[in-house]
C-alpha cells in the first residue's frame, strides 16, 4: 500500500513547504563512503546522513518520538534503495518529465504559501546553499516516479461493469458518506516463505500487535518497524472513502471505533495491522458522475492492495547490495 507526498493517494504530487523551511543546512562533509549498491546505481554515506536529518526534522513535526538511531538509519535507507529503484526503472522504460510538468507543481507550491514563484526561489536558496535546486529536483522525481507507478501499476487495472454497478448501488443506499483516517504497519513476507520464516514473522507481527494493545505508540512501532512505504509518516495513510480501502481490511476496518487498531490482517503482501485514527463525515457534493466516481474509487482500492506487492517484487528482481559495516557513524 502506498501513499505519495503522505497522503493515500497514488496521483496526488505535494512538498511540504513547512518541512522545506525548516530543514537543516547540510551536514559538515565527511569522506564519503559507499553505503549500497542498487543495481547499477550507489547510495553514498553523505546521501544517507541528509536524508536521516530530514526524516528527523518531519518526524518531531509530527510529533513522533524519533526511534534508535540504528532503526532510524536502516527505515531511510531501505527508502532510499526503494527510490532509488523506481527511478532506475522509469529511466528503463524511457519515461521523462518536462520542464513545463516541474513549473506547474513549483506554482502550486508558491501559491499554496501566498508567494509568487520569485519568493519561493528566494527564500527557498537562503534556507539551503542551492535550495531551488535541489526542490525542483525532487519534484522531477515525484513526477518521474508517479508516471511509473501509473503504467506499471494503475494502467494494469480492469474495472468490471458489475463492480461499477455494486459501487453505485452500495453509494446510493448510504445516508452518509465518510472518510476513515488510517494508520498502518505492514510487516512483508516472502512468496514461499519456509516453516521457519513463517514462525519467525508471525512472532513479529504479534509481539507488535501486543505492544500496541499494551499501549505503545502506533506511529512510533510503525517508524521502527513497518516495511510499508509510509512507515517514517508513522504509517499514516491519510483520508480514504471506504471504497478506496483495500478489501482485505474492510470488513475489518468496518467494526473499528476511532483509536482502535484491527486484528492482524494477512494478505500476499504479508501482515497488516491497521488504526483507524477517525472517522469524518463528509458531504455529498461532486463534480463527477457518480460512475465516474465509483471508476475511480475502484480502480484506487486495486492499485492500494497491490502496490506494497509491486515494490517488492521491484526489489526482488534487483541487485541490492548493503555495506553494513559501513552504514554505522
Amino acid at each position: 500500500m502506498w501513499q505519495t507526498s503522505k497522503k493515500f493517494s497514488f496521483i496526488l504530487l505535494s512538498l511540504s513547504f513547512a518541512l522545506i523551511f525548516t530543514a537543516p543546512l547540510h551536514a559538515q562533509t565527511l569522506l564519503d563512503r559507499i553505503v549500497a549498491v542498487v543495481n547499477d546505481e550507489i547510495i553514498l554515506q553523505s546521501e544517507l546522513n541528509e536524508e536521516i536529518q530530514q526524516a528527523m526534522v518531519e518526524l518531531r513535526q509530527r510529533q513522533i518520538t524519533i526511534p534508535d538511531r540504528e532503526s532510524l538509519r536502516q527505515r531511510v535507507l531501505d527508502n532510499m534503495i526503494m527510490q532509488t529503484l523506481q527511478e532506475e526503472r522509469a529511466r528503463q522504460r524511457g519515461l521523462r518529465v518536462s520542464d513545463e510538468e516541474v513549473n506547474e507543481q513549483l506554482l502550486q507550491m508558491a501559491e499554496a504559501n501566498n508567494l509568487t514563484l520569485l519568493q519561493l526561489i528566494d527564500a527557498l536558496n537562503r534556507q539551503m546553499p542551492n535550495g531551488f535546486a535541489q526542490v525542483r529536483q525532487e519534484i522531477s522525481d515525484q513526477i518521474l516516479i508517479q508516471k511509473l507507478r501509473e503504467i506499471e501499476v494503475i494502467s494494469q487495472i480492469f474495472v468490471t461493469e458489475q463492480e461499477v454497478a455494486h459501487f453505485i448501488q452500495r453509494r446510493q443506499l448510504e445516508q452518509n458518506n465518510f472518510l476513515y483516517h488510517l494508520a498502518h504497519i505492514l510487516i512483508t513476507r516472502p512468496d514461499s516463505p519456509t516453516r521457519e520464516q513463517r514462525i519467525e514473522l508471525e512472532n513479529k507481527v504479534e509481539d507488535i500487535h501486543r505492544r500496541l494493545r499494551l499501549g505503545e505508540d502506533f506511529a512510533q512501532l510503525a517508524v521502527r518497524y513497518s516495511e510499508g512505504s509510509q512507515a517514517l509518516n508513522g504509517g499514516d495513510l491519510g483520508r480514504l472513502e471506504f471504497d478506496q480501502i483495500p478489501s482485505f481490511f474492510a470488513d475489518a476496518i468496518e467494526r473499528l471505533q476511532p483509536g482502535e487498531i484491527s486484528p492482524i490482517i494477512e494478505s500476499p503482501s504479508g501482515y497488516h495491522i491497521v488504526k483507524l485514527h477517525a472517522l469524518i463525515e463528509t458531504g455529498k457534493e461532486r463534480g463527477i458522475t457518480l460512475e465516474q466516481e465509483a471508476i475511480q474509487a475502484i480502480r484506487m482500492r486495486k492499485a492500494n492492495e497491490t502496490f506494497d506487492l509491486w515494490l517488492r517484487r521491484l526489489r526482488d528482481e534487483a541487485y541490492i547490495d548493503i555495506k553494513l559495516n559501513v552504514v554505522s557513524q
